[in-house]
């Protein structure tokens, strides 16, 4: 009895509660890496703006602090009862606690201070750009009377997004008595990266991709004209194939409505 007494005392009382703390605090790495592929997600459909984008794409911004910011309400926050919001992207508080599984067994929160939360967000070009070398390369052409053959489309396809939750637990009393010692408990830091690789210039909407097409369509931008008179002088040599000619037009592919019902 008293060696199963001192037994439990020193080794298996501290080793459930290890155990226990092991697996909340893998939770917490897990989540770091949904906060990591949220980031990169959000990368793909916003833009951080900046540069002749912006004239086609000004209403899909949304800057890197903002996705940071959502990524605190809709995933480190307590979520029951969660609603979302756009309002999440302007948070600068843990407002509805913590996830109620970071805890320590006193029931101390892992994060205690909105400062641990840090993200870093940003889009490159693949090492291996083919379609980014010749959209650079149109970009030098130009022709008199257009604003050019190629829209202001993005070529730093790559989405990364790293995530990291510093200090976790740091102020845990008891994980300090769990690990003693001069360098026992010191709290940790949690990092996930996540990447996606895109079309980071389709999630811009029917108009957006609309505008953006006009921009290589130069019977589009006024040459219309031009395309009308040759139209005209074929007309003695085939005059079934002039009428089918459709000048400038620019047809988004869309879903039919009969399958939308």
């Amino acid at each position: 009895m008293v060696e199963f007494l001192v037994g439990a005392m020193f080794v298996l009382i501290p080793l459930f509660l290890a155990i226990v703390a092991l697996g909340k605090l893998s939770d917490v790495q897990s989540t770091a890496t949904m906060a990591a592929r949220y980031a990169a997600w959000e990368r793909t459909v916003w833009y951080p703006g900046g540069g002749d984008f912006d004239s086609i794409n000004a209403p899909n911004q949304k800057s890197a602090d903002a996705i940071g910011k959502e990524i605190a309400v809709r995933l480190l926050n307590d979520r029951s009862g969660l609603q979302i919001k756009d309002t999440d992207k302007n948070a600068t508080t843990l407002e509805n606690g913590t996830d109620p599984l970071w805890r320590d067994n006193e029931g101390k929160a892992y994060l205690d201070n909105y400062n641990q939360l840090a993200s870093n967000l940003g889009n490159e070009a693949p090492a291996t750009d083919v379609a980014g070398a010749v959209i650079n390369t149109l970009k030098n052409v130009s022709v008199k009377g257009l604003v050019g053959f190629v829209p202001p489309l993005p070529t730093d396809t790559l989405a990364v997004a790293q995530y990291t939750l510093n200090d976790v637990g740091k102020n845990s009393d008891a994980y300090r008595r769990l690990w003693p010692g001069d360098n026992g408990w010191q709290g940790m830091s949690f990092n996930a990266t996540g990447a996606i690789l895109s079309n980071t210039w389709g999630a811009n909407a029917r108009g957006g991709t609309n505008d953006m097409v006009k921009r290589m369509v130069p019977t589009a931008q006024g040459l219309g004209a031009v395309v009308q008179t040759a139209r005209a002088g074929l007309a003695p040599w085939d005059p079934t194939q002039p009428s089918r000619i459709e000048v400038g037009k620019i047809a988004v592919d869309v879903l039919p409505d009969d399958r939308l019902k």
